[in-house]
């Protein structure tokens, strides 16, 4: 063994001389003993029970979940630390470099087949090992593993492979490969700034940023970089990226002021109403918030001129009864209510009264595709003009109308 090698773990090892005649490869279709179970969370690229490396911190998977969370690791106890566990997310495995030991080295690994493994061949001829086999690992795939025994290559599926490693060949780093190891590329450093901000910047951090906080964030990140290697430049570009992310993610999220990405806005003014949707939100800009209007017009806005306009959330649509419904903006400036009918004999019979309590209505109006209904009825009255002016006056109007049965004919 050179300098740059060492030997994890001891046991016998099997070898071939160098001057050995190639055997012919038994090809595995099946193992009937032992038993193996398929892991759980098939999806993780883990399983318990795998080791795991952190620089120079090594831990044992020893529990996997199905959630945000789904990996516990539970880390070896070093520099008079008692052994902990954490639960990560796939990403802070990623960003933190935590990687699992492969078990099997290729040329390197030694290990054993359990008492009694029995095995089917592609020819359907079955073989038991009656004791424990050694073996090495010649070659290894995403699929399949081949070993080499005393006298024989075994190629397994890698998922049918009962044997179990007991010692492997390691390259030891030279000073040199370990330098170079610690530089972080430009993706590296993008990530660990995303990770960075996931952790220091709060939900509501929109609604209380302010600019000298970019600065102290990034500042933070340096510090804890401090003992890497990293172009300056990349540093600069990957945060800006890994800002503008935090930023439009969040307001993606959770919005800025009332308003998010995806919010369907009205407009009315003058008596005349549009409708729009929130295509884009970036607090970036002196002009954050872009609609696209129902005319398919474009138009970008500040949160004073959102408001000066009148540019509102169209208003959730309120039920009093199965057959009256309304419609209310934030600042009351609009007020809208539907009364149906299932039949129009019901409507035109109920017509006197109905305008006796709220109104002037419309007429009636044919909504039998879903998409126009309001109250869920056929047909459908608009209250055009109210009889009341106050908002207090309208909803206890429409509420005696609520209480009527429209269902039935007047008596």
């Amino acid at each position: 063994m050179d300098s740059n090698t060492a030997l994890i773990g001891f046991s016998n090892t099997c070898s071939k001389p160098d001057n050995a005649p190639p055997s012919e490869v038994k090809e595995v279709v099946a193992v009937i003993f032992p038993f193996l179970t398929p892991p759980p969370f098939a999806q993780l690229p883990f399983k318990v029970g795998d080791i795991v490396k952190s620089g120079n911190y090594y831990g044992t998977i020893t529990a996997l979940n199905q959630t945000d969370r789904p990996v516990i690791i539970t880390w070896d106890a070093s520099n008079n630390e008692d052994s902990f566990s954490w639960n990560y997310t796939l990403d802070e495995i990623r960003v933190l470099k935590i990687s699992v030991l492969p078990q099997f080295i290729p040329q390197k690994t030694t290990g054993e087949l359990p008492d009694c493994t029995t095995i089917v061949l592609t020819n359907s001829q079955k073989i038991q090992f009656s004791n424990t086999t050694t073996f090495q690992v010649e070659s290894l795939t995403e699929h399949h593993i081949l070993i080499f025994t005393l006298d024989h290559y075994y190629l397994f599926p890698i998922n049918l492979f009962p044997g179990y490693p007991t010692s492997c060949v390691i390259d030891v780093f030279t000073p040199q490969q370990l330098e170079a190891s610690r530089f972080l590329s430009f993706n590296d450093l993008k990530i660990r700034a995303k990770t960075h901000l996931v952790f220091e910047v709060p939900d509501n951090f929109l609604e209380i940023a302010l600019p000298i906080q970019k600065q102290q964030l990034k500042e933070k990140l340096t510090k804890q970089l401090s003992t890497e290697s990293y172009e300056l430049l990349d540093f600069d570009i990957a945060w800006e990226e890994a800002w503008d992310y935090c930023l439009k993610h969040l307001a993606k999220k959770y919005g800025w002021s009332g308003f998010r990405e995806g919010d369907c806005l009205e407009q009315c003014r003058n008596e005349v109403q549009r409708m729009g949707i929130v295509i884009s939100l970036n607090i970036q800009e002196l002009r954050p918030f872009q609609i696209q209007w129902d005319s398919g017009e474009i138009q970008s806005y500040s949160l004073t001129e959102l408001k000066s306009l009148g540019i509102t959330h169209i208003p959730l649509l309120v039920k009093l009864s199965p057959n009256v419904a309304y419609q209310v903006s934030e600042d009351c400036s609009y007020f809208k209510a539907w009364i149906g009918f299932r039949t129009k004999a019901l409507a035109k019979a109920w017509l006197i009264v109905i305008k006796k309590l709220v109104g002037r209505l419309s007429y009636l109006i044919d909504c039998q595709i879903p998409e126009l209904q309001h109250t869920g009825s056929k047909y459908e009255y608009v209250v055009e003009i109210h009889r009341h002016k106050t908002l207090k006056k309208r909803l206890e109007a429409l509420r005696e109308v609520a209480e009527l049965d429209l269902e039935k004919m007047p008596k």
